[in-house]
């Protein structure tokens, strides 16, 4: 059994809402949005998060969006 690794409830509750803002930037088809402009979304839509936090977030939304587009896509 694998011990749990997400530590951070607060990123974990951000996390639908950030993934529905990145959605919109990260789709190849609407936009070609940079790293720095869906830190900058996030940023906005959660002002009171730490920017290490936004970055995590970033980097979460980003690896879930493109697994999930790989197996879509396949």
């Amino acid at each position: 059994m694998r011990a749990e690794r997400r530590v951070n409830p607060r990123l974990r509750g951000a996390f639908d809402q950030a993934y529905g803002i990145a959605l919109q930037l990260l789709d190849p088809k609407q936009s070609s949005t940079s790293n720095h402009f869906l830190r900058v979304a996030l940023h906005e839509a959660f002002p009171d998060f730490h920017l290490q936090d936004i970055a995590v977030l970033a980097v979460a939304v980003e690896r879930v969006f493109h697994e999930r587009n790989k197996v879509v896509s396949q």
